[in-house]
This record gives C-alpha cells, sequence and structure tokens, in this order.
C-alpha cells in the first residue's frame, strides 16, 4: 500500500509541473552550517580544510610557496548556475592572517579549447581583487582595515556588482563581459611571505535570495525527497 500511495503522489506531483509554465520561480536557500552537506558544498584545491564546528563553517589554508598568492574555494553546489539576479547575505563572518569571502566566477571559452579561462570576482571581508584562472591580480584592487563582520551583502544583477558591510555600501559597479555568473564560492586566500602563515576564516550563516530555479529541478528535488519517506 505505501509503494501505491508512493507512485500516486509521484504522478499527481508530475502532472502539477506538467501543467505548470516552464519559467523559472526564484527561491530563498539558508545553511546555518549544523551540519556537514556534501550534497551542497564542494572544496577545490589541496591547502585548506574546511570543517562544520558548533554552527560555524570554519576553514584554514597554508600555502606553501613563498612570496605566491594562493586561494581556495568552497563551492555551493546545492543550485548549479548559471546565476543571475540574486542577493547573498553573510552573518558573523571573520578571518586572521588570512582574506575570506565570496568568489564569483565565469567561464570565458576561447576558440582554443586548451585555454579556456575562469574568470573570477574575489570579495574579501577586507579586500576586493580579480583573478584570472586561478591567478589573482593584485591590481587594481579595494582595501578596508574590516578583518571581521557582523554582515557582509553581495548582489549581482545583468552584470551589476553591489557590496555592503555592516550596512555601509562598499562596491558598486558593472562588467558587461560577466552577464551572468557560472559558480559561486567561499573563497580563502592565503599571501605568504617570509614567515610561515597559517590563515584561519569562519562564518555563522549564508543565505542566497533569488536563486532561479526551474520546474525540472524542482520535480527533481521533490521525487527525491519523497523516495526517502517512509
Amino acid at each position: 500500500m505505501k509503494n501505491i500511495a508512493h507512485i500516486f503522489k509521484a504522478v499527481i506531483i508530475i502532472c502539477a509541473f506538467l501543467v505548470s509554465s516552464l519559467g523559472t520561480d526564484a527561491v530563498f536557500w539558508e545553511d546555518h552550517f549544523e551540519q556537514e552537506a556534501k550534497e551542497d558544498w564542494q572544496h577545490t584545491g589541496k591547502d585548506s580544510i574546511w570543517t562544520v564546528e558548533d554552527g560555524f563553517l570554519k576553514a584554514e589554508i597554508q600555502a606553501q610557496s613563498q612570496w605566491s598568492p594562493i586561494f581556495e574555494l568552497y563551492q555551493f553546489i546545492a543550485y548549479p548556475g548559471p546565476y543571475n539576479d540574486f542577493t547573498i547575505t553573510l552573518e558573523t563572518v571573520g578571518v586572521a592572517r588570512a582574506r575570506f569571502g565570496i568568489a564569483f566566477a565565469k567561464h570565458f571559452r576561447n576558440t582554443v579549447p586548451e585555454v579556456d579561462e575562469q574568470g573570477y570576482y574575489l570579495f574579501f571581508t577586507n579586500d576586493m581583487y580579480t583573478s584570472r584562472d586561478g591567478e589573482i591580480l593584485i591590481e587594481p584592487g579595494q582595501r578596508w582595515n574590516t578583518d571581521e563582520l557582523q554582515e557582509m551583502v553581495l548582489s549581482f544583477k545583468d552584470g551589476r556588482f553591489q557590496l555592503s558591510a555592516d550596512g555601509e555600501p562598499r562596491v558598486d559597479f558593472t562588467d558587461a563581459n560577466f552577464t551572468h555568473i557560472d559558480s559561486i564560492a567561499f573563497v580563502l586566500a592565503g599571501f605568504i611571505t617570509e614567515d610561515v602563515n597559517i590563515g584561519n576564516a569562519w562564518v555563522d550563516t549564508f543565505t542566497i535570495d533569488g536563486l532561479a530555479v526551474s520546474p525540472l529541478r524542482k520535480l527533481a528535488t521533490t521525487w527525491a525527497n519523497l523516495k526517502q519517506e517512509p
């Protein structure tokens, strides 16, 4: 009987989606980091460690090369891109002996596949830089003396980037090359000089308002939850 009930529910859900529009709906997504969720996040790199402890996402990085800036990512994969017209909010976010924040990436296709590149805007609590294909471009950049923030808000729409920190507007510019964002990730960067430098970072809450979710994506998520029901 349970199997019949599940099948009946699935038929109703599928029919509802078939009669719905083929457009997209904006949804709100929130993570309080109460437990690790590998289906939502993916670490990229080899010089950092990311853990979920006491309601915080925590990270540690140690660069292996002197005088060489590196950055590693903790990518949001719960809802795959591309993304447009959304706002990210970080609460209780901070860093020590490094830089920490949000990375927006776009894949730039080239006529020669071997030289396809990723372009990044890196928005840290205390800095902003650009990156091309994994190399941080030190200039131009902006600097603020705020390693720790109660709230960091970052919005993107049709190439326009807006950043505010603890209610203060910091950045507002448009890049016509960024018509959308291919990936969103936490970014932790280490800048090593003559001393060994282990950087640490933490964040309490991560939210996205305005995620575009298609009916097909909703159907897949609903069906996955339905299969997990007893």
